[in-house]
């Protein structure tokens, strides 16, 4: 059990151990074997897709100088295709409303056997991302996720709306959720104190 967290942001030039580090979580988790020349496959992708996000912001837990946790959220520019477009093919201007902010949180995970103390790197995490979404009041937060984890996002009392069939996606059945701006301020709210944390900048 892990106890000694600290958190970080992380800077751009480190989205290859991100990738990393949230492509063996996912299959850790989910059991799924998969060849090296796939999941090298898998990372050149992720990699790619991930550098297109110049506006993101990236927090990570760490235990001891090695990740145990990560979520990544930025506001949508016009140009930017977000991967709930892209794999499940929804318009989220449409659902979001004209002018409303729309967000995107991805590469969430965490190390299995990490986080014991009441979900406590989960929420801390999710704070730090959902924060950054409040700085436009009205933000749309979208996302993927699978069903254990939605599961997770709604006992810590975020509402959270499926908007979609899932599919088969980084070992997983995963789900397309959006998170309303009412839907996880109360969330925040009761999780101001974790906001104490002091962040750096990871390994620079």
């Amino acid at each position: 059990m892990i106890y000694d967290i600290e958190y970080y942001t992380m800077c751009h030039e480190k989205i290859d151990e991100l990738i990393h580090f949230v492509i063996n979580e996912n299959h850790l988790h989910h059991r799924e074997v998969l060849k090296a020349e796939d999941i090298n496959s898998v990372r050149q992708i992720l990699c790619a897709e991930e550098k297109q996000y110049f506006n993101s912001h990236i927090f990570v837990a760490t235990s001891n100088n090695i990740i145990c946790g990560s979520i990544r959220i930025f506001q949508k520019t016009a140009t930017q295709i977000l991967p709930i477009e892209k794999n499940f093919n929804i318009n989220v201007e449409d659902l979001a409303g004209a002018g409303i902010p729309i967000y995107h949180i991805g590469r969430f995970a965490v190390s299995k056997g990490a986080d014991k103390r009441g979900f406590r790197i989960f929420k801390t995490l999710m704070v730090l991302a959902l924060n950054v979404a409040t700085r436009e009041k009205g933000g749309t937060v979208f996302a993927e996720c699978d069903v254990k984890l939605l599961r997770t996002i709604r006992l810590l009392g975020i509402e959270a709306e499926a908007i979609g069939a899932p599919i088969h996606y980084l070992g997983s059945e995963t789900i397309p959720i959006r998170l309303p701006w009412t839907g996880y301020q109360s969330f925040l709210n009761r999780n101001r104190d974790l906001l104490r944390n002091e962040l750096g900048i990871f390994w620079q």
